[in-house]
């Protein structure tokens, strides 16, 4: 009988280390679960930017001059619901590429707080682009516009009325966004490279009849077309997509 009793509590120990064990093991694994994932460091700007508009509105931007000195620029436009911020993991492969880069607030987002007004927007780019031509370590007409959905109507439509201009990166691109028309800015002799998703609604709809128009323009050689799969919209392609960073700023050393 006690021996029994010996061999049972044996048992009972051996029931309490194994689920003391379990509950630690589950403990660290909800832990390792709930770790948040490091915040991603992006590179401080140069400068913070306050410009005049043409009605006198104050606009915001960042401005990043490359390591690398003299070289070309970038203007980053970004979507509705966004702000300049929304910009960050393009920052270190643009600079790393010789790239000097401006960030800016469209009016009505960000720090550029005055009320949002798309055919002044087109006027701003332009203003932008002039802006960031009188940088000295910026080479005269080697400024790129990237835009995302309003933005890259709006790079369009700043590129092609900007002689400093080299050419266009536009993301989810539509014919006609709150009166942002691109179909002018096709015909402006620009290179453009055009990116969307191949399920996203408006693209899907008004790509084709850009490519229309070029087709009656003659202009398809200066126009390159980047489909991807799904319905990604704007700068969520970044996401699905890795190669996409890389690809924009091959396109863009190649017109250099």
């Amino acid at each position: 009988m006690l021996k029994s009793n010996h061999s049972r509590l044996r048992f009972i120990l051996l029931l309490l280390i194994v689920l003391l064990t379990v509950q630690v093991t589950m403990a660290q694994d909800d832990n390792a679960e709930s770790t948040p994932e490091p915040e991603p460091i992006f590179p401080e700007p140069t400068m913070v930017v306050e410009i005049d508009a043409d009605d006198g509105s104050s606009l915001y931007g960042d401005y990043y001059a490359s390591r690398n000195g003299v070289g070309p620029a970038v203007i980053l436009l970004h979507e509705l619901y966004t702000d300049r911020a929304s910009w960050g993991w393009m920052l270190e492969p643009l600079l790393a590429n010789g790239y000097h880069v401006l960030s800016v607030d469209l009016r009505g987002w960000g720090d550029s707080r005055v009320p949002a007004n798309w055919r002044r927007a087109q006027t701003d780019t332009v203003t932008w682009f002039e802006w960031l031509y009188n940088q000295p370590a910026v080479l005269d007409n080697q400024i790129f516009a990237v835009g995302s959905s309003m933005g890259a109507n709006l790079a369009m439509v700043g590129c092609a009325n900007a002689e400093l201009c080299a050419g266009v990166v536009a993301l989810s691109p539509g014919l006609n966004y709150f009166g942002v028309r691109a179909s002018d800015a096709l015909v402006s002799g620009r290179q453009m490279l055009v990116v969307y998703a191949d399920r996203d609604s408006i693209p899907r709809r008004d790509v084709p009849r850009m490519e229309t128009l070029l087709e009656e323009a003659e202009l398809t050689d200066l126009f390159t077309f980047l489909v991807y799969e799904g319905r990604a919209h704007g700068i969520l392609l970044f996401d699905d997509n890795e190669d996409l960073i890389p690809q924009i700023i091959a396109w863009m050393n190649a017109q250099l």
